[in-house]
Parts: C-alpha cells; structure tokens; sequence
C-alpha cells in the first residue's frame, strides 16, 4: 500500500486514488488479484484496468487494499457509475516543486519510450514536441480566455484575474517542453536520471588506407550492475533452479559442463556469462551496399535467469559493436582486448551490488552462435569444404570420413590439451598445420580463468536442424516421392497454400515454395513444416516407405532436441535415431554429400549430457535482438558512424526498460478476454465436475483468451495431461479456462482448465496422435499438468490428430 486508505467504498474510488499516486510521482501496482503488472504512467494504468479487467465488484481486489476488520459486502455489486458516492481520492497537498519534478520525469520518460520503442529519428522527435507546444498553446490560451470571461462576468476581482493568467503562463507542460526540446537536452536528462551506460569507442591502428577504425564497446561490468539492480534479475540470482532429479535436465546447470566448472561447482551464486557472437547485415543483404555496412556484434545473457525469463529480448544486453571489415584486419584479440580484461576482473575480483553483503563472482558458461560463428571466435577454420582436412570443432572428423562414418566414438573428440598442442603446431606450420588440424589460432577467450572453447562453444540445434539438415533434406525428399508418383508438386503447395493452421501454428505459418527444390522458410517456419509435413503428406504415401522414413526419423529427433526437459534415459534412444537417420540418408542419397551439418548431429546427445537441453544454448532468441538493430538502421537513414549510433540508441532503450524496477520481465500471465458467468449456467457435466473438485462459487471468470508465460491457451486447444499405462501421453481437450473469483489470495491455485479426456492412437506414419471425445470431463490446474504447451487440432478425413511440439517425459518413472 502506498498511503493508510482503508475505506474503499467502490472499485472506482480505488482505481481514482491510485491514479493520483502516479500522477505525484509513484509507481502502482495493479490491484487485481493474481495480476503483477505496475506502472508509472496515468493513462496507461487507466488503460490497462478497462481493457484487461472487468472490475464490477470489490472481491477481485488484493487483500492488502482491506483493513483487518474490513471485507467486501453487499457494496461491491453497487453502480460504480453513482456519483452520489464519494469517488474523490484523499490525498496530501503535493508542492508545486514536487510534482513539476514527478511530471518532468514521466514527461522525460514518455519522450524516451516514444523514441527509442518506435525506432524514431532525432528529426521526428524534434518535430513531435514542436507540434505538442503548438497543440498545447493553442489549448491554453482558448482555455484560459473562456476563464477570465466566466470570471470576468461574475465580477470576480481583478487580482484573482491576474493570478489565473500567471498560472496559465506557469504551465507545467509548456515549461517541461522547453527543456526537452532539443535533442542534447534530452540526452543530457536521460544519462542524468536514468541507468544508462554510455559506449565507450575503442580506437585502433589506421588501417593500410590511413583510415581510422574503432568499435563500441559497453562496460559489461556495469552492465551486469544495472542488470543485477532489478529485483526479479536479483532473484533469479539468488534462487537457481534447483539440482535435477530422476536424470531430468532443464537448464545449464543441470549439465555436467556446469558441475566439473570449478567456480560453478562451488559459488551457488556465481554469475554464469552467456556470449552470443554474429555478424549481420543492416541494409539489404542482397543490394548493391552488402558487406559494406557488416555489423560483428557480441550480446551477453545470464544463465542464471530462469528460462522462461531469459527468452525475453530486455535480458539479452549488448556488449560490442564491431564494422566487419574492422574486425577482419584487427582480429579477435584487438577487439575482445577489453572485454577479456574486464571478465577477468569479474573471475578474480568479483563486482558489488547494493543490498548485497558479499561480491558476485562470474565467467563464461558457454558462447552461443551459429556454425561460422563459433569457429571464428573459438580459432577454427571458417571453410567446411573439403579442402579444409577438420571441419569440427567438436572432433577430428574429416570431411572424407563423414560420408560413411557417424559414429561419434570413432573419431577423436578435441579437449583443451590437443587444442593447445595443435595451436603450438600452426605456431611452427601455419599452412600445413591449419589444414591438418583444422585450427587457425588459439582463441582470444582461452585467456579466462574458468573456460575454454573445447568446451564452451556449443552446437546450435536451429541452424542445425532447421537451417541445415531440414533445408538440405526436405527438398531432396520431396523430388523423390515427386519421381516416385507419389504425389505432384502441385499437390504440395495446393496442401500447404489450404492448410488450416491451428491458432498456434498459424503465427509460424510456412510459405508456399514456388518449387520443391528449395524452401525459403525461417527457423519457426521450418520447425512448423516438419511437425506437419508427415501428417500433410502421408496419405499420398505408402507405410513403411524408405525416403518417407527419413523424414519422420528427423521429426523424432527435433522433438527430443527441442524439447524443454529431457531425461538422460532418452540420450541413448536419440543417439540411435541419429546414426538411423544417417544410415538411411546415405542408402537412399547415395549421390548426395553429407553436410557438416548432419555430422554435428551425432554429437548431440553428449552435448545435452554436458549443457542440458540444447534450447538453453541456441540463437533463436539472440537472432531475433538483430531485429531491433535492422529497423533502426532502416529508420534512420544515416550510416555514418553506425555502430556508435546503433550502440547508443540500444543503450537508450535499456535504460527505459530499466526504469520501472518492478516489471522488467513481463508479466507471466495476460488475460485478454474474460467475463464474469453464473455457475448454474454452464453444462452439466462441468457443473459436476466442478463440485466434485470442491468449486462451489456460485460465480466464475471465464477466460476467453489467456497469455500466460507467452504462451496462448483457449477453449478447443489440446493438453498433455498423464501418461497412459503404456506409458504413452494422455491428452485432454479445453473446454474452457476458469479462474474462482473469492480465493484469499490469488495463485495458481484460482486459475483452472475444465478438460475433456481423450482416447488416443498413436500413428507411427503421420506422427500424430489420433484423438476421440471420451465425455469424461475434469478440473485441473495449469502447474498439474504434464507439459504445458497446448496443441492444436488437425481434422483429417473425419479424424481429429494433434501433432506434438516437443517430446514430454513421464516424471513419474524412475531411473
């Protein structure tokens, strides 16, 4: 609470009192149960509370808005819209200074929202705020001539006339305007009032034109400082996940690269550095400036953020910025020169964080990046031709070796003392030794106390799998079955132009390729094409079908790859799909090569052993921060300088995200459509199923529509709910999503799915689950359920199927 206000009379007064507490300057939370939203900003509050809530009585309000004694009555149900009612808040007098200083600084931050989320040029900012001084000029004056003339004539005396015309001449906004009208004033506020960290332009020798060259670099020790002020980053910290059990991995820390890591293994708190290193376009990758305008960047993540927090886009902060070309004359060593400095400082020194009474302690967990990406930075070769003798930075596979050996026991695995013996070797034989060995230095990184590239540059399971082998495989599949008779192309796209995609899917919805030689889709697109392609396509093949068995071999292994927690009992099964998958491929391609990218495949199982689920390593989500930069390149229009643009612009923007303490993550449930329903009104059977569960509100909140954790559930989506007594999943149907409206405090416990169960058929040839209505109908809440991903339904041929999005382990079984 943020004043002693006990007696709320409506849900009106309440919204109204906590209006003026923003408006003085404070941050609110909203005070709808089980809702952990907060805001700083009036209108937006106001916004949130008509469009998210339905407010028509005091029972969904937090507890903490009732004294002791207090509880919400026969009131609650009354007319918000009666202004018999006192509705006027009771708040202190606030000082003319105080609250020009809390406008001037909402005002501030509204300005920084405005221009850093909608990507606008310092041009249009200028111009904004001069058509808002107009706008309110003309305003004002037509406002303040309308009070004197009422004063005016009602013989009101003349001084009161000239106080009325001092305090439209004083105006808050005009003044406020003024001092922000210019883009160093804004700057000069921003870096003042809010965390920002500048970018600090490292300079380097001239290049062979005499031309200067430089990089932006961000402190990332002070970056982790302002990470680590935000109390839900802090928590995380402070509350890792717990260890696995039953073989389960989850996250990082459950791998045994986390539990042989000296610091790791004996800092529970230590802070665990994700690096992601690419290089991307800002313009057209296909128009006449590519490569000229090349961008290297580094971002970084904590792996101690909780998984479902680190895919949020706010928590992956930029490191350094690098022209390409720069980096290719400098090398590595120059420009990660400050940033190894500075890691070394947070190995042997540690950082401090307010509140806390010991230092945090910190090094490299792993550096994520594509295939290019991580031989780069790690001192690899960059070719993955058959000119280059070793092409994997996990083993000592050649190319040669590959085309008929995918058995990972076979070849030797690099380890950080034949790395060092072979970097020792190109030393003394560059040429010889880099196309022996596959190594052209020793990189960089190695220089940290506590890593190694041996064993911190990870496989990418999206460029792998559905940049790699799903877009080498799927055309040459395609082609055959074409060759084949199975089906036609046309067939193919006419399938993939009328699919119905379910509510989910559709958001990653495949293009129609304009042929079957290639398929121009994205990561998701592809991940969504594989799930749906064999229940697609199978009823043009035969079962059992050899080319056909490539494919749903591959869909099997992106479901244990992909999946969120996988159990150490699975890692031998996935090894004999993938030397299957390989054995297959060859048999019926035999024309083909075998890409690097099917080879990395057979080193997945010891790569989850070692980092947990490989979705806790992948670009996924760091590809997409690239976004941010594209757009705002685009927007702006000017390339001079564009590193130290982009930088600070990034800089801007986490510093306004920083701003609100208490909701840098989102919030992990969003309602978007609800009503308040009668429980004597809905079927039967859930009446019952309801009683039977010890729901006995005579009223409900029905949810149409819920986002929660980012994922979407509705009525008509489908649930993993059990294991059946074969030990196959179970699924359920939604009928509906409930939330009880009187609990004493909101919790998972209030928010409930009424399903109907399904009989379920597996089909091994579709790779989807067969679901029939059983009419068994019952209550269960979201963290009861096995997986919590829900599924859409595909109707084929009178039969309902539900393909899975990832593999679902049955925690009830033992090792």
């Amino acid at each position: 609470m943020l004043c002693n206000k006990k007696n709320i009379e409506s849900v009106k007064d309440l919204t109204v009192h906590l209006t003026e507490h923003i408006r003085n300057g404070s941050s609110v939370d909203c005070p709808v149960k089980g809702c952990t939203y907060s805001y700083g900003v009036a209108s937006s509050f106001t916004s949130h509370i008509s469009r998210s809530h339905r407010l028509n009585n005091l029972h969904v309000l937090k507890d903490e808005y009732f004294s002791q004694h207090d509880s919400p009555t026969s009131n609650a149900y009354m007319d918000d819209n009666n202004d018999t009612q006192a509705d006027y808040p009771c708040t202190a007098v606030v000082s003319q200074g105080n609250f020009e200083h809390s406008f001037l600084a909402s005002f501030a931050l509204s300005l920084l929202k405005l221009q850093e989320m909608c990507y606008l040029p310092v041009s249009t900012m200028d111009t904004i705020l001069s058509e808002i001084t107009s706008i309110t000029e003309l305003s004002l004056d037509s406002l303040r001539h309308n009070l004197i003339n009422i004063l005016f004539q009602n013989d009101i005396d003349v001084n009161i006339l000239d106080q009325v015309k001092r305090i439209f001449e004083e105006n808050v906004l005009q003044r406020s305007v003024q001092s922000m009208k210019t883009d160093y004033l804004r700057n000069r506020h921003w870096k003042e009032q809010l965390r920002f960290i500048k970018p600090i332009r490292i300079s380097l020798e001239k290049n062979s034109f005499h031309q200067n060259q430089y990089f932006e670099y961000i402190p990332i020790l002070e970056s982790l400082k302002s990470l680590l002020s935000n109390v839900q980053v802090l928590h995380d910290v402070l509350n890792p996940l717990p260890s696995s059990r039953r073989g389960i991995l989850v996250d990082f820390n459950h791998g045994n690269h986390f539990k042989q890591n000296e610091l790791f293994s004996t800092c529970s708190h230590a802070l665990q550095v994700i690096l992601y290193f690419d290089e991307f376009e800002v313009v057209n990758p296909l128009g006449s400036k590519r490569g000229i305008h090349k961008i290297a960047a580094i971002y970084f993540n904590l792996a101690n953020i909780h998984p479902w927090h680190r895919s949020e886009l706010k928590t992956i902060q930029l490191c350094l910025l690098c022209p390409n070309k720069v980096l290719k004359n400098v090398g590595f060593g120059k420009v990660l020169e400050p940033l190894i400095y500075d890691l070394k400082i947070l190995e042997n020194e540690g950082i401090i964080i307010p509140n806390l009474t010991e230092k945090l302690y910190g090094t490299v967990a792993f550096v994520s990046g594509d295939n290019l990406g991580s031989h780069q930075i790690g001192g690899f070769t960059e070719s993955f031709g058959s000119n280059v003798h070793k092409i994997c930075r996990f083993c000592m596979a050649s190319p040669e070796q590959i085309q008929t050996n995918h058995d990972p026991n076979q070849f030797e695995l690099r380890d950080e003392n034949n790395y060092k013996a072979h970097v020792e070797q190109v030393a003394c034989q560059p040429i010889s030794a880099n196309f022996m060995h596959g190594i052209k230095c020793d990189s960089p990184l190695n220089n940290l106390k506590y890593f190694h590239v041996t064993r911190g540059l990870p496989p990418d399971c999206m460029h792998d799998i559905l940049e790699g082998c799903c877009r080498y495989e799927i055309p040459l599949i395609l082609q055959k079955l074409e060759k084949g008779k199975h089906f036609s192309k046309n067939d193919v796209m006419r399938t993939l132009q009328t699919w119905k995609y379910g509510e989910n899917d559709i958001l990653t919805k495949p293009p129609v390729p304009k042929s079957l030689t290639s398929i121009p889709a994205s990561a998701s697109q592809m991940w969504t094409l594989l799930r749906l392609l064999p229940l697609m396509l199978g009823k043009y093949i035969p079962r059992g079908h050899r080319t056909f068995e490539i494919l749903l071999i591959l869909k099997d292994i992106s479901e244990i790859v992909f999946a969120p927690k996988i159990n150490v009992n699975q890692l031998a099964y996935l090894q004999s799909l993938i030397s299957d998958h390989a054995d297959l491929f060859i048999e019926e391609f035999p024309e083909q090569r075998v890409i690097p990218k099917q080879h990395y495949l057979s080193h997945y199982p010891l790569h989850i052993l070692n980092f947990g689920p490989l979705r806790s390593t992948w670009c996924m989500r760091f590809e997409a921060k690239h976004n941010y930069f594209k757009i705002l390149s685009h927007r702006i229009g000017n390339y001079t300088n564009i590193c130290h643009t982009l930088s600070t612009r990034h800089q801007r923007m986490q510093a306004y995200l920083t701003a609100t303490n208490h909701t840098f993550f989102k919030s992990e449930e969003e309602i978007l459509s609800s009503s308040v329903v009668l429980v004597k009104t809905l079927r039967h059977e859930i009446q019952e199923a309801l009683i039977e569960h010890d729901i006995n509100d005579l009223e409900i909140t029905q949810i149409s529509k819920m986002i929660k954790s980012g994922v979407v559930y509705k009525a008509g989506m489908y649930m993993i709910t059990n294991y059946s007594a074969d030990n196959d999943v179970e699924f359920s149907q939604i009928l509906g999503v409930y939330r009880r409206q009187k609990l004493e405090s909101a919790s998972n416990a209030d928010l409930f799915f009424v399903l109907e169960r399904q009989k379920s058929v597996y089909d091994e040839h579709l790779r989807a689950y067969e679901v029939m209505n059983t009419g068994n109908i019952n209550v269960c809440i979201i963290c009861d359920l096995l997986d919590s991903y829900p599924l859409d339904e595909y109707v084929q041929v009178e039969s309902k199927y539900v393909c899975l999005k990832h593999s679902v382990i049955n925690v009830s079984v033992q090792d």
